[in-house]
């Protein structure tokens, strides 16, 4: 009778509490058909009574009103919490929400921060570092660059005096010396080509190292990797200098390209590297295609580096000591074995290899030079054969 009287609009609720009680049935999905309808019906004609009328009521219907308020009022609160708490588990705050979806999400395997220096132990320049440090770009074309004139000249101007002065003169290969001037245009034009055509050539170079794995950080390699791959260098340089010295002692390239290495008949340590500047590229490739192939570390790039200029200033010494390597080296060629290259025609030379000597013997090109060793050994007297041909060597003196 209540609900009747209530959606008839002779016994209206009052306003907020007969919507919540109408929309509580509606959330309970079923449950008071009736006062749905009456609620679409009262809303479509506008004719809800805001106002209670004064009726009488007997003091049962009021009892039994009150305790079906005190039931919705309980029920109404039951839902509320369930509501809040599926709301607050199912919706995040936009706030959190938005800081999770930016937030990067967390490595699942962090690493220690005893770590974190190791990783970054390397000789490229951070931001962070002080000034007075290189980047590996620096590392590997000036600084080696720096390495290989320091190297190179400390190595070679020992010869150079000992000729200039008339030093260790029993140990000298050659009795010829060259002239303090053409000393002094051979170390003029050496800077030259080296400044020209040397750097270049490094800061060329550089991206092919690096796309084969050259590398500046540390650690370093094992020494047994360092020890394998400077051998490796030295065998395959040997093998492609010898072809490729071989070629420029036909006429045409000799009289052209290699004549100015042969200028020099009677060499001393610095002419190792005085060439035209196509055959320091030419026979400079022998030289960086060993590291080009393997990636190396820069200290091991160092390494062959510092060794090569060695061997090669040693073989142009002009000098011949008890305890030149050739002494004590297995297939070592050595300065003895290089000057007959330099101080005979450049038709009968032969001796074309850098370093070792297999390479000459088992082609035959060393033929000469181990005859006239055989005769040297016989005589008692150093086999002398001065190249005497301006079209193809002039001597230094």
């Amino acid at each position: 009778m209540v609900e009747a009287a209530a959606c008839s609009g002779m016994l209206p609720l009052r306003g907020e509490q007969s919507v919540r009680k109408i929309n509580k049935v509606h959330v309970k999905g079923g449950r008071g058909a009736s006062a749905i309808d009456a609620q679409t019906n009262s809303s479509s004609r506008g004719q809800v009574d805001v106002q209670p009328r004064k009726t009488k009521q007997s003091k049962s219907t009021r009892g039994e009103e009150r305790r079906g308020e005190e039931r919705s009022e309980g029920e109404e609160d039951t839902t509320h919490r369930t509501e809040s708490f599926i709301l607050s588990s199912s919706v995040p705050d936009s706030t959190t929400h938005i800081h999770s979806l930016l937030s990067p999400p967390p490595s699942p395997l962090p690493s220690p921060p005893r770590l974190v220096p190791l990783r970054r132990a390397q000789w490229r320049r951070p931001p962070s570092t002080p000034p007075g440090s290189f980047t590996e770009f620096q590392l590997a074309t000036v600084v080696t660059f720096l390495l290989h004139e320091t190297v190179f000249f400390l190595s070679g101007l020992p010869s150079l005096l000992f000729e200039r002065f008339g030093l260790f003169a029993k140990y000298k290969i050659q009795k010829k010396s060259n002239t303090p001037s053409y000393q002094n245009r051979c170390v003029l034009r050496l800077i030259l080509y080296h400044v020209c055509v040397n750097l270049p050539v490094m800061v060329l170079s550089y991206p092919a190292f690096k796309f084969m794995g050259l590398r500046s950080s540390l650690p370093l390699p094992h020494w047994t990797v360092i020890v394998s791959q400077v051998l490796f260098y030295f065998v395959l340089e040997d093998f492609i200098f010898y072809w490729g010295h071989r070629a420029l002692h036909t006429k045409w390239l000799y009289k052209h390209v290699h004549s100015v290495h042969h200028e020099y008949a009677t060499p001393f340590g610095l002419t190792s590297e005085y060439a035209h500047p196509a055959e320091i590229l030419f026979l400079g490739f022998a030289t960086i295609v060993g590291p080009a192939l393997t990636g190396p570390h820069l200290f091991t790039l160092w390494l062959w580096m510092v060794l090569r200029v060695l061997e090669t200033v040693e073989a142009h010494s002009g000098y011949h000591f008890p305890w030149s390597p050739s002494n004590f080296l297995p297939l070592y060629g050595g300065s003895d074995f290089h000057d007959y290259h330099h101080r005979v025609l450049y038709t009968k030379s032969g001796n074309y290899a850098s370093t070792f000597v297999y390479m000459d013997w088992l082609f035959g090109t060393d033929k000469d030079y181990r005859n006239a060793k055989a005769i040297e050994e016989k005589d008692g007297k150093h086999f002398m054969l001065a190249a005497d041909d301006d079209d193809f060597a002039r001597a230094g003196g």
